[in-house]
């Protein structure tokens, strides 16, 4: 799996859930082809962390350039530094519990 790493570091900490919300209501992950899934965390009262993870490269690669128009925006709006990493899902150390 191909991952896309989003940090976000906000000036004003009170608009992380703010920015949350709009996320939520105007992103859609259903125009990515080949996104497996996406994952949020609150890292601090000011930091923020997004992954998003595609089937392949090629996915990847694709949509980057419009992960990064939607979260320029996104910093313009709620005062934010937004950065974009790539990795791979390392097989070896990936654990998910049985349900």
């Amino acid at each position: 799996m191909f991952c896309v790493f989003l940090n976000v570091r906000y000036s004003n900490p009170k608009l992380m859930h703010v920015g949350h919300q709009y996320v939520a209501s105007n992103f859609d992950p259903s125009t990515l082809n080949g996104l497996v899934a996406v994952d949020a965390y609150h890292i601090s009262p000011d930091k923020g962390l997004g992954i998003f993870t595609f089937n392949n490269q090629s996915n990847l690669e694709k949509h980057i350039p419009s992960l990064k128009d939607f979260f320029k925006d996104y910093e313009d709006r709620f005062s934010c530094k937004a950065s974009i990493e790539t990795g791979i899902v390392n097989e070896e150390l990936d654990y998910k519990a049985e349900k």
